[in-house]
Parts: structure tokens; C-alpha cells; sequence
């Protein structure tokens, strides 16, 4: 007998207006125009993560647990602070947002619901602008030194938060929603 199990690649997030997007696009102009050679997130794939769980089979028993633990959680604000970057294998470029600890608490409720421990790290929630080689110290400096120049002022309500299904192919992934939880 054979079994057919569909897998899918599920992650929990905010989702981005089509203002907020634009609005987001249009202030990056100037870093996107002096590194071309970037790979630049699309503004149609712009969202923050909260929480990615990976290659999923079932995922009704994702959302019934998500209802459960988003059941009463209220909404909140997001309001920009800075473009930095980090290094892992490759650089990433990300807007960062003031601390919230609604949304620390909803990451913090998922992974004991979930009952993850074995990530330990710290959840700072970002949105991911852009991806490149690592540099030389010298372009890691120079390109910090841009970076803090760049001002993306953006502020959004979330009152919801979305379970999208990530589809790979080409260069660029696609995003599927899949459930909408709506927040107090």
C-alpha cells in the first residue's frame, strides 16, 4: 500500500499591506539603486515571520493549536527603528522594529504549545530586504555605515497574524495563504 502524504513548508506571520509594502519599497530606493547586485526581496513577498515550523503534513492540527493559543491575544503596533544586517552563510538585510512583547509572547506561547526546546534563540522579529555573498571587512564596513544612513519610517496595526505555505521554485518562493487569525 502506498501512502500519499503532502508535505508542506508552513510558517506563521504578519502580513504587510499593500501600502505598507509600497511605503517600505519606496524608501529602500536609494540602498536597492547602489547594490544592485543584491538580491532583493520582492515587495509582494514582504512579511515578518513569527514563527516557521518547517515541512508540515498536517496542517489542521497546526491551525487548531494555533487558534487555541492565539485565541486571546490582542493586537498591536509596529513601528520601524532601523536597516541593518547579519551574517550567517550568506549576509541578510533587515528592517528592524521596536520591541513588542505581545508578539514575544505569542512566539514564546507557539513554541511551548509546540513543545520547541531545542531552539533557544532569542526571537527578535525583522523583515528580510535583502541577501548577499558575505563581503570583505572592508565592504562589511562600508556597507554598515550605509545601512545606518538608511531611514525607513513605517508604522501598521497588526490585528492579524496568517499561516502561509511557502512554494519553492525559480529564484524567488511564493507565498500561499493558508489561515487567517484574527487578533483582539
Amino acid at each position: 500500500m502506498i501512502f500519499d502524504i503532502f508535505i508542506m513548508r508552513l510558517f506563521l506571520a504578519i502580513e504587510l499591506s499593500d501600502k505598507i509594502k509600497k511605503e517600505i519599497d519606496d524608501q529602500l530606493l536609494e540602498i536597492k539603486k547602489a547594490y544592485p547586485q543584491f538580491q532583493w526581496v520582492p515587495a509582494n513577498n514582504y512579511h515578518i515571520t513569527v514563527y516557521f515550523f518547517g515541512e508540515i503534513s498536517d496542517h489542521k492540527k497546526i491551525i487548531n493549536q494555533l487558534e487555541q493559543v492565539l485565541y486571546d491575544k490582542e493586537l498591536f503596533y509596529f513601528y520601524s527603528t532601523s536597516v541593518d544586517l547579519f551574517i550567517h552563510h550568506k549576509i541578510t538585510i533587515y528592517l528592524n522594529f521596536r520591541r513588542e512583547k505581545k508578539i514575544e509572547k505569542i512566539n514564546k506561547n507557539i513554541k511551548e504549545t509546540f513543545q520547541i526546546f531545542e531552539n533557544l534563540v532569542k526571537f527578535i522579529p525583522h523583515l528580510t530586504l535583502a541577501h548577499y555573498k558575505i563581503p570583505s571587512k572592508q565592504q562589511y564596513f562600508v556597507l554598515k555605515k550605509k545601512l545606518a544612513k538608511v531611514i525607513v519610517d513605517v508604522s501598521f496595526k497588526i490585528n492579524k497574524l496568517v499561516l502561509f505555505k511557502s512554494i519553492l521554485g525559480g529564484s524567488r518562493s511564493v507565498y500561499k495563504k493558508i489561515h487567517t487569525f484574527k487578533l483582539l
